[in-house]
């Protein structure tokens, strides 16, 4: 039985993809440190075991990663305004934490390891759709450390020949997420709030269902001959905020609410558009998106009423008062 060692994999992205790879007959490890991951969204399953950790931590990363044949690295400090508030902590988890989890890779012998970056590297688009060559142009903490850690990625696979997969996800949405995004935190708002408050709704981004991101993650891990690659996730269709904010009012019967920009929700330097064109993941994995937005976006909402109205960070306890905020970040 093939074992992959999953970071992250509490997370929101994390634990739907678990469920595939469990499905798929995998024995998976997941490394979490659950600061945003959350242990229940994970199944109970013979297979499945989690190791409670930081992929900061050099020794610990080393000790878990021996024993599996595939890696797939998910961890990461996500949420944008964070960087705001804690630079250093979001520097050292998306930079040196990776750099870790590619030492500890390298060292075992790992058979493929698929690192997941952002489409947040790229910034605002230059031009479109973006591929894999537009130029890299991070314009937050958060996708500065997505950034070098892609280029340690490479690194390690041109001077040691660890053979990594580069996928960058386009804006991934869908149940069980664990930090307040734009869709999730409108569906709450919506539901509990008197006023929805927002920040820029002219901004753009390419939405990809969870599901359909799990399924990319799957195909890079088991496609030979890939190596080396930098592959976009997306759905080559760009949806603007003010658009995605009127379909949640409208799917849950709220269109009179108040909408009220809070200016404190933007960021200091805007991504105003990202759509990726997915041409290439579609020649080397075969993969295409099967859920398009409207029906995600309706499952997305679905879960939240028949799972207690609560996506993770509502359980949670966020140490910065800036986690409250909206973020578009994948």
């Amino acid at each position: 039985m093939t074992k992959v060692l999953v970071t992250g994999g509490a997370g929101f992205i994390g634990s739907t993809l678990t469920r595939h790879l469990l499905n798929r007959g995998y024995k998976v490890t997941v490394l979490d440190n659950l600061s945003t991951g959350w242990r229940q969204n994970l199944p109970e399953h013979k297979d499945l075991k989690l190791v409670s950790g930081d992929v900061r931590d050099f020794e610990l990363v080393h000790t878990v990663t021996p024993g599996h044949s595939h890696v797939i690295h998910l961890a990461a400090q996500a949420f944008i305004p964070l960087g705001y508030q804690l630079p250093v902590q979001v520097a050292e988890t998306n930079a040196l934490g990776s750099l870790n989890v590619f030492k500890a890779s390298l060292n075992s012998g790992v058979k493929r390891l698929v690192h997941i970056s952002s489409s947040e590297v790229y910034g605002s688009a230059r031009y479109i759709p973006m591929d894999e060559k537009h130029p890299l142009c991070p314009c937050s903490t958060y996708a500065v450390g997505k950034a070098a850690a892609d280029q340690w990625a490479q690194t390690f696979s041109f001077e040691h020949k660890l053979p990594v997969v580069i996928l960058r996800p386009f804006n991934t949405f869908g149940p069980r997420e664990t930090l307040p995004r734009f869709i999730n935190e409108v569906i709450r708002q919506c539901l509990k709030e008197p006023v929805i408050n927002v920040g820029n709704l002219e901004t753009s981004r390419d939405f990809t269902y969870v599901e359909d991101c799990a399924s990319a993650i799957i195909a890079a891990l088991e496609t030979e001959g890939i190596e080396d690659e930098i592959i976009n996730i997306g759905t080559n269709r760009a949806w603007k905020m003010r658009e995605v904010l009127d379909m949640i009012k409208k799917y849950l019967k709220t269109e009179e609410k108040e909408v009220v920009t809070d200016y404190s929700r933007i960021r200091p330097k805007e991504v105003t558009y990202l759509v990726t064109s997915n041409t290439k993941a579609g020649k080397l994995l075969g993969w295409k998106p099967t859920i398009d937005f409207s029906k995600g976006l309706a499952k997305t909402i679905e879960w939240y009423l028949n799972n207690g109205m609560s996506w993770g960070y509502e359980r949670q306890v966020i140490v910065t008062k800036e986690a409250t905020k909206l973020s578009d970040e994948t």
